[in-house]
């Protein structure tokens, strides 16, 4: 009886074992991304599921905002990114409460003063030909109360990865309706190490700190297609 129960047990194991293998194959083969790309292909089988369900919200770009300052020996300097693009994947259901992929031109960094742009651009800091794209694809979300949440992640910035951790405030609304809303508005923001992405230079006189802040509009999708997933992953993605 012992010996039957242990080779049952080792049957279900074996079945679990190439059921999740097969979902994973599956998703593979759904979104073939490029190589050395960031984002999994379980991430992208996530937001279009949750497409399906009516629960996804593309980023509006137009409309939003993605906003950086530091502090330096001659005062705070602010900028912004003109281009970027994303998505948001709400799963009321799901333990983690969704998903999101953000993607930001790197050369697209604007601080209204071409000589800081130009140095910010340049392989002292970014080196936006190098690495023409920043990427973050989130790894878990927590509500801390009915607007306010801890969305934590992988930021892709100057080649480097590192987790990462955004305050998110829902504007608005509250979180029993995020996924009801037509639209939705979102605010975000961080604090970085700039040191720990590979830019170090000018220490003396540029703090390391790094605020981050977005406000961002996103609007319901339900036709949201296998391309456009891949296209908002990518760093090929822009067009």
């Amino acid at each position: 009886m012992k010996i039957a129960k242990r080779v049952t047990g080792l049957l279900l194991a074996i079945m679990l074992l190439i059921s999740a293998n097969a979902v994973h194959a599956d998703a593979r083969q759904q979104f073939p991304l490029p190589a050395g790309s960031k984002v999994g292909h379980s991430v992208l089988a996530s937001m279009l599921e949750a497409s399906r369900a009516d629960n996804y919200y593309q980023i509006q770009s137009k409309i939003s905002e993605v906003w950086f300052s530091v502090d330096s020996v001659a005062g705070m300097a602010k900028g912004k990114f003109i281009h970027f693009k994303g998505g948001i994947a709400l799963q009321p259901d799901a333990a983690n409460n969704g998903q999101v992929v953000f993607v930001i031109k790197s050369d697209s960094v604007s601080t209204s003063n071409i000589a800081i742009d130009k140095v910010v651009r340049s392989k002292s800091y970014m080196d936006v030909k190098r690495y023409p794209e920043i990427l973050f694809v989130s790894s878990g979300f927590s509500w801390l109360s009915e607007t306010r949440g801890l969305l934590k992640g992988k930021l892709t910035l100057h080649g480097v990865t590192k987790a990462v951790a955004f305050k998110v405030e829902l504007s608005g609304i509250k979180r029993n309706k995020a996924g009801k809303s037509e639209t939705i508005l979102v605010k975000i923001a961080t604090s970085i190490s700039r040191s720990k992405f590979g830019m170090k230079l000018m220490s003396k006189v540029v703090s390391d700190r790094v605020e981050l802040s977005m406000t961002i509009r996103a609007k319901k999708q339900s036709s949201i297609s296998k391309d456009q997933l891949v296209a908002i992953s990518s760093y090929s993605g822009f067009r």
